[in-house]
Formats: C-alpha cells, structure tokens, sequence
C-alpha cells in the first residue's frame, strides 16, 4: 500500500507501508522504478553528511576529533593573544609570528564553525597596542 505519492519534476516519490521508498520517474516512455530500504536510505543519508552516524566507534571518533579541535583552537588563540597583547615588541620583530599565529586561528575557526551552538567570538582578536614592525636602524635599538 502506497502512501502520499509527491512529485519532482517527472519523479514520483512514494512511501510503502513498511518505510520503503519507491522511487518512479518516467523519460519519454520509459518509466523507471527503484525501491529503497530504509536501511539503504540511511545509509546513504549518512554517507552524505545529512544525517548523523549510527555507528558508535564513528560516533566516538567524530565527538574525539571535534573536542580536540576545540582545545587546539582555544590554544592558539590563546597563543595569538600573547604575541599581540604581552610579548614585547620594542625588541623584537614579531610580525611573522603574529601573523603566522592569526593565519592559523582563522584556519582553525573555520574548522570548528559547525561545531560551535553559536559562531565563535573572538574576544582577544584585538588589534595590538604596540605594533608589530621592526624597529628602525636609526633608532639604534638594535
């Protein structure tokens, strides 16, 4: 028995009782037919990232990656933070390093974007109080 039949263009999707989907699309004629098992469905929904794993070990490796993602992002901006904010600049020519440190948090952030309820707030992402260039040959701080 067939269930609320919908329409895509010239593919007619159907829902059997037991959660089959049957899958109708006729080309000019030639009407092609597919069931689908819901275990099929699933895992091809999976396989597409549009559902979560229903495998644990997957499950666990995935909620594993994400948690250190997270700590090495906390790391670095707390790494970036330092370079900008604490490390000292008259004496040392830093741009490399502050640059190299934010180059790596924005790679990081977009790794961790999906992971996050809520985008990431980068409250140290502050532009520095000294700046970070080389201090000049005329100064004669070298």
């Amino acid at each position: 028995m067939q269930t609320n039949p919908e329409h895509i263009s010239n593919l007619t999707i159907e829902i059997e009782e037991d959660g089959s989907v049957v899958l109708e699309q006729d080309c000019t004629g030639n009407i092609s037919r597919v069931w689908v098992h819901p275990v099929q469905l699933r895992y091809i929904a999976e396989k597409m990232g549009l559902v979560e794993t229903s495998d644990p070990k997957a499950a666990k490796t995935i909620a594993t990656l994400e948690r250190r993602l997270l700590v090495l992002r906390d790391r670095i901006d707390e790494l970036h933070d330092y370079l900008v904010n604490h490390s000292d600049h008259k004496h040392a020519d830093l741009s490399y390093e502050v640059t190299f440190s934010r180059a790596s948090l924005d790679i990081v952030e977009e790794f961790c974007h999906d992971l996050d309820e809520q985008p990431y707030n980068t409250a140290r992402d502050a532009t520095p109080s000294a700046p970070c260039t080389a201090p000049s040959a005329a100064a004669g701080d070298h």
